[in-house]
């Protein structure tokens, strides 16, 4: 089975694999991510995405376009293309796609979630007795499209407050081979952590995550141990201006791809 032709809906012999079990302090936290129904479609395409959300990956949960803002296809010439919905939680392309590599990107809304000692609220936390912790969250996802050939550039900037940046393409790359990544918050290098999960429709087992962290220059690699669909995530909290409000904001970014 041909992984990027059939497209992740296959699941038929997929392994999963949690967050949870290699981020213990995120664990249950939600994230976004761009899923596509197939990484690398035929050139004059239309390809076809969700937004998963969840903590496992992939999830069969996926984010509204009502919960969604700037969505839209970034050519390898730096040319914005535009999507638009097919259904509720599937996108599309309006156009048919060139040949060459793509980023698909989008952000969540920003929103309050407060942890209290009996359960989880929406909202800041003003008025909430018992508060645990207070997030506002800030989520952005690309995912790298390899359309046709899949030629061109693939470290363009989409400008997320925090973004993860391949420096290689990742079709390009073979298991054992490395992929050299950079990461920016607000537009300055990140020094931090970086999870990687994966999953394999070709074997019904679970398969340790890389977890590497990045140097002063943003910039860090890891060692691609399997052939399948990857998704790279990055988390970075830092204090609310008002602290009465909410405790922390919580940014998060994601990229998925897959490797042949």
């Amino acid at each position: 089975m041909n992984f990027c032709k059939n497209g992740v809906r296959s699941r038929l012999i997929v392994s999963v694999l949690t967050l949870a079990l290699f981020w213990v302090g995120e664990a249950g936290a939600h994230y976004p991510w761009i899923e596509m129904e197939n990484y690398a479609p035929a050139a004059q395409s239309t390809p076809q995405f969700h937004i998963g959300w969840g903590h496992t990956f992939p999830s069969e949960n996926f984010l509204d376009a009502d919960d969604l803002k700037d969505i839209f296809i970034l050519s390898a010439t730096g040319v914005k293309i535009a999507v638009s919905p097919v259904s509720a939680t599937g996108f599309s392309s309006r156009e048919g796609l060139a040949d060459g590599t793509c980023l698909v990107a989008g952000q969540r809304k920003a929103s309050f979630y407060t942890k209290t000692v009996d359960g989880g609220k929406r909202q800041s936390k003003k008025g909430l007795d018992n508060v645990v912790k207070c997030s506002w969250s800030i989520m952005g996802m690309k995912g790298i499209v390899n359309v046709g050939a899949g030629k061109g550039a693939v470290d363009l900037v989409v400008g997320h407050p925090l973004e993860i940046i391949p420096l290689a393409n990742p079709d390009r790359l073979k298991v054992g081979d490395t992929l050299p990544v950079r990461v920016l918050f607000k537009e300055r290098p990140y020094r931090g952590e970086i999870i990687a999960v994966y999953y394999r429709v070709t074997e019904k087992k679970e398969t340790p995550a890389a977890s590497f962290t990045t140097d002063a220059d943003g910039q860090g690699s890891f060692r691609i141990a399997s052939p399948g669909i990857w998704l790279l995530k990055v988390q970075h909290e830092v204090p609310f201006n008002r602290p009465e409000e909410c405790d922390v904001e919580s940014y998060v970014a994601t990229l998925t791809f897959a490797v042949r």
